[in-house]
């Protein structure tokens, strides 16, 4: 069962599809598609949990998966008699809420297995609510590469600059924690010691408005790119493109963003006080630097954009560590064993 959005939505299919290849089979999944993600109206969550109690009954030798605390709630509403084993993947923020309500924290210590996308989510989790259970890392991955586009925008290329830091991300009012603030209140130290230095800046997001205001009054305008929404050919030519790849976040549960630029070959800047730690091995795949200091995230970037081949080796590394620890096959790897374990 699945809601999804963004980074949630990825980690739910690459759930799914993990599940079929180690099935072997297909497996049946319930989603509940609100009209509005953010905000599912009783209605529609009283029909989806019909229908997961309805599925649950007609399979009865069945176990079930939630990618999100949210829905699995329905488990609660479920009678015990036709309520099934299950489990939670926990994504992040929403999990590690100290206030965490009580019908969350109730499904969660009903469940069979609670899986957290990385090892600092289960830790945090594990920490504020010792209570609920164990809680498993099955740190997320990339779904296999589909082939490289051959297509992309060269009027957007054209405005990419030789010493250029990408940021890749959703720009939300309620999702302030990602960086992009951060960066644009360093940006002036950055170019003030390596002058034409260039921030692009793709997603999308109701907080792009904001954010272009808040680099017009700056006087960044010049040297940050707001190119929302890019197509994927386009955004990997731009990965291919720019010098490294910063999102020093302070609330990620894990990052995806980060695998794609490791992917790619491309060194990371990420926070200190997150997942990332998860993802970048600070000093050999990239760099980890608190958000909060200012100084020394400018530092970091005025550091990297002036050494071409720290970044490569930087870059060299993070693409094997991708292929060791973040592929599809690891990941099932990973996910098979958890499985086996609660609920063989």
């Amino acid at each position: 069962m699945k809601l999804g959005g963004d980074g949630v939505a990825y980690a739910a299919v690459l759930l799914e599809r993990a599940l079929v290849e180690i099935a072997q089979t297909s497996v049946p999944v319930l989603e509940l598609s609100p009209a509005n993600p953010a905000k599912p109206t009783f209605r529609e969550m009283a029909r989806f949990v019909l229908r997961v109690g309805a599925a649950q009954v007609l399979v009865p030798d069945s176990w079930w998966l939630f990618n999100h605390v949210g829905i699995a709630r329905a488990q609660n509403i479920i009678p015990s008699f036709a309520r099934r084993r299950f489990g939670v993947l926990l994504c992040g923020i929403e999990s590690w809420d100290p206030d965490l309500s009580y019908d969350r924290k109730r499904v969660l210590r009903r469940a069979s297995a609670r899986i957290a996308i990385s090892r600092y989510t289960a830790n945090r989790v594990s920490e504020l609510h010792p209570d609920i259970g164990e809680v498993v890392a099955c740190p997320l991955a990339l779904l296999p590469a589909s082939p490289i586009a051959t297509t992309f925008d060269r009027a957007v290329l054209s405005q990419i600059r030789e010493n250029s830091v990408l940021i890749v991300g959703r720009m939300g009012r309620a999702e302030r924690y990602k960086g992009h603030d951060e960066l644009l209140e360093c940006w002036s130290s950055v170019t003030e010691s390596i002058p034409g230095a260039q921030l692009v800046i793709v997603g999308k997001g109701d907080d792009i408005t904001r954010l272009r205001e808040k680099a017009a009054a700056l006087e960044l305008t010049d040297d940050v790119l707001f190119l929302g929404f890019v197509a994927d050919g386009t955004l990997e030519a731009i990965r291919q493109r720019v010098a490294f790849f910063a999102l020093p976040s302070r609330g990620e549960g894990f990052g995806l963003v980060y695998l794609d630029a490791m992917r790619a070959g491309l060194a990371c800047v990420g926070g200190s006080r997150d997942a990332a730690a998860s993802v970048i091995d600070n000093g050999v795949t990239g760099v980890l630097v608190d958000p909060q200091e200012r100084e020394a995230l400018a530092a970091t970037i005025i550091d990297l954009l002036r050494s071409p081949e720290k970044r490569t080796a930087y870059g060299a590394a993070g693409k094997r560590r991708f292929e060791a620890e973040f592929t599809f096959e690891r990941y099932c790897d990973r996910l098979r064993t958890i499985l086996v374990d609660a609920f063989a």
